[in-house]
Parts: structure tokens; sequence; C-alpha cells
């Protein structure tokens, strides 16, 4: 008897399911998808190959790259590239997730046509199994109608450049977990999956659209740049990073032992002035304060301002609203960009 109502149960579950099939399929008919690209021939069948794969390359992956030069391993701190084949264009794979969803298509179709500034794709990055970054593309996905019509795009993790991209924040992130970083074979990974920023289905959780996964060497000595570690100094004035020093340690009860350095990232102060009487009161300044304690490394930005007594200005000290003294930005570096530091 058990095994018969199990059958039952078992053969409407199915049925029901099917049903379900069926009217989602219905509801896709009657969606009005924007129109995607035809590829280039000679594109067509490496993407045909790999729709849904993300793959790598240590050099940029523009569509002429042969298929022989994608990658399975790579050196940690080398060049790296991906580049992600879609099934459908970054737009209508959300069109689609949401009647998937239980979306009327009838709604869908009413509000498509405002996707300008509101689809993005982010690629999250793994590190054996663990979470470590996101980061979109560097620009919102609707210009030249990418969004709505792009079947395959590109992305730069690490371009061995001073220039610091986007899509090489998960990379930047990485370098810090000094943690995980241990000689020998690790496993990275990256799932792509699109998203609504606002309006209509922008609280929908969407499912990857392309996943991949490479070989990590972690060597003993990792390579990276400068600006991998660090923000630029935009003024180098010893007597100014040692009175920022100084404020920063007079600010924390503790004084903040592990502060060690000060960058000076802008090499203008601002000027703030009595609002009716146009006399100046102080010069505000910001700095990243950089601490070290043991083999962990990081730094955060704080704003500084100079008192003026109707004499003389007084010595820096860390602005007295901590709303927005102590300001968001910072991170966790490589024990090895201390070497970068003078």
């Amino acid at each position: 008897m058990k095994k018969l109502i199990l059958m039952t149960f078992l053969t409407f579950s199915l049925a029901s399911h099917a049903q379900d099939l069926k009217k989602i399929e219905k509801e896709k008919a009657k969606l009005q998808l924007f129109e995607e690209e035809k590829l280039p021939e000679a594109f067509n069948e490496i993407y045909k190959k790999n729709v849904g794969k993300v793959l790598f390359s240590n050099t940029k992956t523009e569509r002429a790259l042969p298929s022989s030069a994608y990658i399975t391993t790579f050196t940690l701190g080398d060049k790296l590239f991906l580049r992600g084949f879609y099934e459908h264009s970054i737009s209508n794979s959300i069109l689609l997730q949401l009647v998937e969803s239980g979306m009327k298509t009838k709604d869908i179709n009413g509000w498509k046509d405002s996707f300008d500034s509101q689809t993005r794709l982010i690629s999250n990055l793994y590190f054996d199994g663990q979470f470590i970054a996101s980061s979109g593309r560097d620009e919102y996905l609707n210009e030249e109608d990418i969004t709505r019509k792009t079947l395959s795009m590109k992305h730069s993790l690490n371009d061995g450049t001073e220039t610091l991209w986007v899509g090489e924040i998960p990379f930047q992130e990485l370098l810090g977990r000094q943690d995980l970083l241990t000689p020998g074979k690790h496993t990275l990974k990256i799932v792509q999956v699109p998203l609504k920023t606002f309006g209509s289905g922008s609280e929908f959780q969407y499912k990857p659209v392309a996943t991949g996964e490479i070989e990590v060497i972690v060597p003993k000595e990792i390579k990276f740049n400068e600006s991998d570690c660090f923000p630029k100094a935009a003024l180098k004035d010893v007597k100014m990073e040692a009175e920022t020093l100084r404020a920063i340690k007079k600010f924390y009860k503790d004084g903040a032992p592990n502060a060690f350095k000060v960058i000076l990232t802008s090499n203008e102060m601002k000027i703030i002035r009595q609002e009716y009487t146009g006399v100046i009161l102080r010069k505000a300044y910001d700095a990243a304060v950089v601490s070290k304690k043991g083999d962990e490394v990081w730094y955060n930005y704080y704003t500084f301002h100079k008192e003026y007594n109707g004499s003389k200005y007084e010595e820096a000290v860390v602005n007295d609203d901590v709303a927005t003294s102590i300001r968001g930005g910072g991170k966790v570096v490589n024990k090895g960009c201390l070497k970068f530091l003078k």
C-alpha cells in the first residue's frame, strides 16, 4: 500500500512538474527578447564549444585569440585574463530567468526597455572554494547596446601593468589573503552572474551564466606591482608625513601602535573659511595610514586638518567629525608590499 501511495505521489509530482515546464515555455515564447549579435564565423566555433564556460589566458582575450592560447594552469602573479561565453546576452539572460522564477511575461515586456544603466555582469572569484571578492565591468553594460546583444565578454584579472581596473579588484583582494596563499597548487574559480541594479527584478538572485576553474601555482615569492599594494603618493613631504603620523597616534587612546607610515594621497588642501568673514579657519587633507602587526599589513584612509589660531596653523589632527575623518577604501595587503615603502 505504501509503495502504491509513493508511486502515485511521484507520478503526480512528475506530471505537475511537466505542466510547470510547459507553462514556463509558453511564457518564454511570449517574451520580447532583445536581438542578439551574430558572431563572426572564425569566433563562432570556439563560442559553440564553450557556452556557459569561462576560459583563461595569459594574453588579452580578444575574439581573434585561437583556442590554443587558453590555459588550464598559471603562476600567481603572472598576467591573467578571461573570457566568458554565454548562451544569451546579459539582458536576455535576466529576462529569461525572471520568467523561470514565475514573473509574468506581460509585466516584463512592459518595463524591459528601461534596462539602460541597470544591468551588470558580476564576476565572483573563489580560491580553494573560499569566496574572495566580486567585481563588475569597468562600465555599466548599456554602452553600444553591449548588455542586450553581446554573447561573450573579455575581462582582466591582472594585466601586469600599474593601471588598476575594476575587474582586477578580486586579484588585489587575493594578494592580501596570506593565510590562503601557501606555496603549491591551488584552484581559482570564476562564477559570472547577471545583475539588475535597481527597479523590477533587482531583488532576484540570478543564476550563473558562465563558470570556469584554473589551477594556480603559488610561488614562494609572488610577483606584483607597487599599484597592487598601496595608493600612489601625490606628495612627498617628510615633515608633513611625520606630523600626520603623530596626529593618528594621538587620535587613538592606545597610541595606534600598529601605524608606522603615512602616504599623502593628495597634493592639495581643502580650505575651509568662515561663512561671513571669509577668514580661513582650517586646511583639510587626506592621507592613507599604513599599519602592520606581525605579517599582517593594511592601510586606511583618514581626513586631517590644521586649525588656524589667528597667527599660525597648529599641528595636524584627525578631523573631529569622525563620520568623515575615517573613510572607506582601505584594505589588507601582502606583506611583500613593504618593499615599496620608502
